[in-house]
């Protein structure tokens, strides 16, 4: 059982870094993008609140680019998130 949690654990933890480990692409300025697409970006958003994402755009804000995605859920409720390409970090 304390295994199980350990592992869960460190899945849990190493989680952001393994979304940078798979092959990112450089942007203008050399940076790596942690989040490379809508479906990455919706991914983070539905493990996070759960539901069911109704759309996902790019959004581009001073050099910065992120993923704007709303999502209903269970309850009903509507919610729109951005998340940073760059960081993974959800905002909102």
């Amino acid at each position: 059982m304390k295994f199980s949690v350990l592992l869960l654990l460190l899945a849990f933890i190493s989680a952001p870094f393994s979304l940078s480990a798979q092959g990112s692409a450089p942007t203008r300025n050399g940076q790596a993008l942690v989040v490379q697409n809508p479906q990455q970006a919706a991914r983070l958003v539905q493990r996070r609140f759960g539901g069911k994402v109704l759309k996902v755009s790019k959004k581009k804000n001073r050099n910065r680019v992120g993923y704007k995605v709303k999502l209903i859920k269970k309850d009903g409720h509507i919610i729109s998130v951005l998340v940073d390409a760059h960081t993974g970090r959800i905002q909102g």
